[in-house]
């Protein structure tokens, strides 16, 4: 293992040359642009065998690698911002496709071009698997990981992978680099499933709710014919004129509820063989242990908000922090355990729902609302379109957060 210091945007491009991805197709954009230069230089030179596709836009790149993935390619692309949402009608079709496509995001707001988290969580409902990364060394990490996740047979979901743009998109760090021999014995070459109904196919419909009548849709993954292949992962299925699809719907919520307890695995494996996790995979928990109260915060304001909590631990304040990793899946279990255990969480979210509230505070606050003694859940906006928070900002909601205050999401920053 060697290490370099590298950009945010150069960690993507290893994670994605150590994971081998044989089809990549992208269009730059700003802050990602660079993404798409390390990898170009990695195929011209040799040292990634892949096919670099250059298309005219964002939607042609995601349909692609769409396509690349049903055929059996292992398949990259990466965006940010405004890139993202020309794309968003193509990422629904990727994941109802059950393509394991993977993805990186370079957070950037919508009509400027710092950061914030509006954008990928903007596609939440498209049915990606998202995960947020901290610091550089996580990008590659999660980069890596990210295809373990997707190309499992419980999940087949495709998987978007953030890092805030221009804070760490093209901030260097010291990031480890795993071996490439290392990498290759942990992540096997990408096995694809029938993209179509063989010719040996005898079941209908009726024998997959069957299976669902039973339970066993979120534990066990239905395998009606012989191989590894799953009914519930087919790409190009249609029942007809008559036919029920709203299990298509089921079958691809059940997958991103097992998408958790694999995200789980992922990341425990990898520490075991590369000597980094990060948390359990779907959040990670800094100084909660004895807290009376916890904030929670994504991404780079997570590195920000370690700090205050430190801080604030001097002073004798019992404040913790919860990292949030995953939002989708949502780690609505592990809320409810924090939940039980603090008195009030604190928010600090880097988007907004407009009419609402910020949409990391609507999920938490969802997730703890059935607990007989629920804590309170309080909303705080930061970093905004790029907005600088400062340890102090932290400090201030952390501060707000320990008293409990009530009232309407604030402003901080």
């Amino acid at each position: 293992m060697k290490s370099e210091v590298m950009v945010g945007n150069k960690a993507v491009a290893y994670a994605t040359k150590l994971a081998r991805a044989n089809l990549i197709a992208a269009y730059p954009i700003t802050p990602q642009t660079t993404i798409v230069e390390y990898l170009s230089d990695f195929v011209a030179g040799g040292d990634l065998k892949a096919e670099f596709v250059t298309v005219e836009g964002e939607i042609t790149a995601q349909l692609v690698c769409l396509s690349g993935s049903i055929a059996g390619a292992r398949t990259f692309t990466a965006t940010s911002g405004e890139g993202l949402l020309y794309m968003s009608h193509a990422l629904h079709h990727t994941a109802r496709y059950w393509a394991p496509v993977v993805m990186a995001v370079c957070n950037r707001s919508v009509r400027t071009m710092q950061p914030d988290h509006t954008d990928l969580l903007a596609q939440r409902e498209t049915g990606w698997i998202q995960l947020y990364c901290e610091n550089n060394q996580e990008v590659l990490d999660t980069g890596i990981m990210a295809y373990k996740i997707a190309e499992d047979d419980r999940v087949r979901l495709p998987v978007a992978y953030a890092l805030d743009g221009y804070v760490l998109s093209f901030t260097a760090e010291p990031v480890e680099i795993p071996d490439q021999e290392k990498v290759d014995a942990w992540l096997p070459p990408f096995k694809t499933q029938y993209p179509v109904l063989p010719e040996t196919w005898d079941h209908d419909l009726e024998e997959y709710k069957k299976h669902w009548a039973q339970g066993k849709g979120i534990n066990e993954p239905f395998t009606p014919f012989a191989g590894d292949e799953n009914f519930s992962h087919l790409t190009m299925v249609s029942w007809g004129k008559g036919h029920d699809l709203q299990w298509r719907w089921r079958a691809h919520q059940e997958a991103m509820m097992r998408a958790k307890k694999v995200i789980r695995e992922v990341n425990e494996d990898y520490g075991k063989h590369f000597g980094r996790s990060y948390g359990n995979g779907l959040l990670e928990e800094y100084r909660t242990e004895d807290a009376d109260a916890v904030i929670v915060a994504m991404g780079t304001l997570a590195s920000t908000s370690r700090v205050a909590v430190d801080n604030l631990r001097k002073q004798g304040k019992k404040i913790g922090l919860v990292k949030l990793k995953s939002y989708r899946p949502f780690p609505d279990e592990e809320f409810r355990d924090i939940g039980k255990r603090v008195g009030t969480i604190g928010v600090i979210d880097r988007n907004i729902s407009l009419g609402e509230n910020g949409i990391a505070y609507g999920s938490i606050r969802s997730s703890v609302y059935d607990l007989k003694d629920r804590p309170k859940v309080l909303g705080f906006y930061a970093g905004l379109a790029g907005r600088e928070v400062r340890v102090r900002d932290i400090e201030k909601a952390a501060e707000m957060t320990l008293k409990g205050a009530e009232g309407a999401p604030t402003w901080i920053g």
